[in-house]
């Protein structure tokens, strides 16, 4: 196409061009040339070696856990009982910080979460 015409110039040739030429019916078999053309990639498995392993961490994590639960003396379980109350208490007295500590992380996360992609969509790339 000749670069010296202006844009409708252009646009008036591909018009021309368009509306003089004929149409020609579609083939029968352009479904299946098009479905021969795709290629199909082999799927990665679910469950990779690393999700085993992982899986098998947790699993003797909790199962150590346990055994070690069943085999404590009963004076170390009613010890651990009492240090677990303590530290509910402390949350309780010091409530005061926790609650807006806990709602400003919130209020951060969710600011790190939206803020990016809406800025994204302020931004126009077609510049």
């Amino acid at each position: 196409m000749d670069n010296r015409l202006t844009l409708e110039q252009q646009d008036a040739l591909i018009e021309d061009a368009l509306s003089s030429q004929p149409l020609t019916p579609m083939p029968r078999s352009i479904t299946t040339n098009v479905m021969s053309r795709i290629k199909v990639e082999q799927r990665p498995t679910l469950i990779t070696w690393n999700d085993f392993v992982i899986a098998l961490v947790i699993a003797l994590t909790i199962g150590a856990v346990f055994i070690t639960y069943q085999s404590l003396p009963p004076v170390a379980l009613a010890k651990l009982r009492i240090q677990a109350i303590l530290l509910y208490q402390g949350f309780i007295v010091n409530a005061r910080w926790l609650v807006p500590a806990l709602f400003f992380g919130l209020a951060a996360l969710f600011a790190g979460l939206s803020i990016p992609p809406l800025l994204k969509m302020t931004v126009d790339n077609r510049r």
